[in-house]
């Protein structure tokens, strides 16, 4: 019986482990598809395009409540980008954020702290595979993407959950960033 139960422990916990590290594995090791261009260096070769990656996401403040993810409200809530398997953790600002919108309308409407990740990068024009991934909320998408001469933006626009926990019932289920992000799009412009 002993055995039985140290045996269920271990599956158990290969099990979460291979679970916690699926979304990780979207990261790859390449760094020869783009590069990141310098603050002053508008100018790109012929062969290259400028692309502007950015993303805008809300959260909760930071609160030492058990089972709450601790990188929330902090300087820790990550946002990585792949490009055809070349990875980079895109460059981030938080500051605090008060909005009075309408709930019923606005899911960022309250109290939190605004991220803004932005980056520029030169890669060849061509198809690409962009994946955005967020390992506090272990959220990914992957979307092909056509890069012209021109260049293009590419913009990261997160999902949030809604659940009806600590909510008057008209706001039931109604997404809101204090539930946290279930998922990301992927848009170009």
């Amino acid at each position: 019986m002993k055995k039985t139960s140290h045996l269920l422990i271990v599956i158990w916990g290969l099990i979460l482990a291979g679970c916690a590290a699926s979304n990780q594995n979207l990261l790859g090791q390449r760094n020869d598809v783009f590069q990141v261009a310098s603050d002053g260096a508008a100018a790109v070769g012929a062969d290259e395009a400028l692309v502007t990656v950015s993303a805008s996401i809300k959260t909760h403040k930071y609160s030492a409540f058990l089972f709450e993810p601790a990188k929330h409200g902090k300087d820790e809530y990550l946002l990585f980008v792949d490009i055809n398997g070349q990875s980079m953790r895109l460059p981030m600002e938080m500051q605090n954020e008060t909005t009075t919108t309408d709930p019923h309308t606005d899911p960022e409407s309250g109290e939190g702290v605004r991220y803004l990740y932005k980056t520029t990068i030169r890669l060849k024009p061509g198809t690409y595979t962009f994946t955005a991934y967020l390992p506090t909320e272990d959220v990914s998408v992957r979307r092909e993407v056509v890069i012209p001469t021109e260049g293009k933006t590419i913009v990261i626009k997160p999902t949030y959950r809604g659940l009806a926990r600590r909510k008057v019932p008209s706001l039931r289920w109604r997404p809101d960033f204090k539930d946290g992000v279930k998922g990301l799009d992927i848009m170009s412009k």
